[in-house]
């Protein structure tokens, strides 16, 4: 079986109203490797979304945009304005910050959901082949958050199944019945962290596949 963890960031808390913003994606590995040796190898997808609805929640846009690539390519020249109006209203940090001039922004810059997918199954077609199975299973830790997005976009922009087809794995469930404790929590394994950029949609999912690897092989012994 090859377990993939997946991550998204979005605008908002609801599913089918609030965008999709970044997938990532990551195999779970069975050896031990490095962050930067899963991106080498390979190993990790990642997207970020033309949205498909301009409603969002200011605090989601926050954490969703904070690490976003696609700013690192737009270049506005500011100089004639006065230096008190140079802040940038993509950083989320400004107090200029305009969720909605970042997702009209996003339009210009970022992929269409359907080619996201598109390139997805095409990645998922490399993974199959080089792990020599065909049976995937989709890993997620929140999943009625990430889970429900992912589904929602291989559904939504796709004529082929699902590769993760009906079912999956919630890592955070998974954990609290290794550990015979409902409040049990993930951050027990003591996973050391070594994203630069959290909430990036990739990082997380190479962060949960180092999880994944712990939890399921190296203590559940799958």
């Amino acid at each position: 079986m090859i377990y993939i963890a997946n991550d998204v960031e979005s605008a908002g808390s609801k599913l089918g109203v609030h965008s999709t913003l970044s997938w990532g994606a990551c195999v779970i590995a069975r050896e031990e490797l490095s962050f930067n040796e899963y991106f080498n190898r390979r190993l990790v997808f990642y997207a970020e979304l033309q949205p498909d609805s301009w409603l969002y929640e200011m605090e989601a846009m926050k954490v969703a945009c904070s690490q976003l690539m696609f700013k690192q390519k737009v270049f506005v020249s500011r100089s004639f304005l006065p230096h008190a109006a140079l802040a940038n209203p993509l950083d989320v940090d400004s107090s200029e910050f305009d969720p909605t001039l970042l997702l009209n922004t996003m339009m210009s810059y970022c992929e269409h959901p359907m080619v996201a997918v598109n390139r997805f199954n095409a990645w998922m077609e490399e993974v199959k082949k080089e792990f020599k199975d065909e049976k995937v299973t989709g890993v997620t830790d929140t999943v009625f958050f990430d889970g429900g997005r992912v589904d929602e976009l291989l559904s939504k922009y796709s004529n082929k199944p699902s590769p993760y087809g009906h079912s999956g794995l919630d890592l955070d469930s998974v954990y609290r019945g290794y550990a015979k404790r409902a409040d049990a929590k993930l951050k027990e394994l003591g996973v050391p962290d070594e994203r630069t950029k959290p909430h990036r949609a990739d990082h997380d999912a190479v962060y949960l596949a180092q999880i994944g690897r712990e939890l399921l092989f190296k203590k559940m012994g799958w």
